[in-house]
């Protein structure tokens, strides 16, 4: 009987004390949806935090978890044990998940786009919610399967659509050369567009390419730096 009651205080502690809010959770991960992949539950006097930093050899890596809200509000940790990188971006929050993604996945200014495998008869069909990679935008298109429509959701390289969206013939599509860009997805191609902004392809994917515009992407090219002699 003591054991039980025992054991009864310990799982509430243990319950109290992890009373804060789920939050994602990754350490100098590559690419952000790799902490989408890991959720933890911080503790009551914890919050959600989000950090994108520039490596010495100028790659991008990201951490996130838990950290205490005296370190939030102060963020005296941004500037310790960082010597060889910079921190593009530190921030906290304690809100409520939206859509079951933790608040943090939608810091640092990271949007979020529609990400689902395979192809689906409407918007609402697709639920799931990702933050692309750094050189990616957010991706939509439509399809003919048979005879009916059909939509596809996810990602796609930004200097892909800024050549779509240059490209002189206005009717032009997104072709990838060895593979469908998602997973899943077939069918005749009738519409490919890309966007920028927190779920913005679950827009109309005609309503979006026939918005598209040459300043909205970047091309991926760098251009030389010009020398003074």
């Amino acid at each position: 009987m003591k054991a039980t009651i025992f054991s009864y205080i310990t799982l509430s502690l243990v319950g109290l004390i992890r009373a804060g809010p789920f939050c994602i959770e990754c350490t100098d991960a590559p690419e952000i949806r790799e902490c989408l992949r890991t959720t933890i539950q911080c503790a009551d006097n914890e919050k959600c935090y989000l950090e994108k930093v520039t490596n010495e050899d100028l790659s991008i890596s990201f951490n996130a978890g838990c950290r205490s809200t005296q370190v939030c509000d102060i963020m005296d940790a941004l500037a310790t044990g960082r010597k060889k990188r910079l921190v593009n971006c530190a921030a906290c929050c304690n809100d409520a998940p939206n859509q079951n993604v933790p608040c943090n996945a939608n810091l640092c200014g990271l949007d979020t786009c529609l990400v689902c495998d395979g192809i689906h008869s409407d918007v609402a069909s697709c639920t799931t919610a990702a933050t692309c990679p750094p050189n990616e935008v957010c991706y939509t298109g439509i399809r003919i399967v048979g005879t009916a429509l059909r939509y596809v959701f996810g990602c796609y390289e930004e200097r892909v659509c800024y050549g779509m969206v240059s490209n002189e013939n206005q009717e032009s599509s997104i072709h990838h050369p060895r593979a469908r860009v998602i997973h899943g997805d077939q069918g005749m191609h009738i519409c490919d567009a890309c966007c920028k902004g927190d779920r913005c392809n679950a827009a109309d994917c005609f309503y979006l390419k026939k918005n598209m515009t040459i300043g909205d992407f970047n091309s991926g090219v760098v251009a030389p730096s010009v020398v003074a002699l």
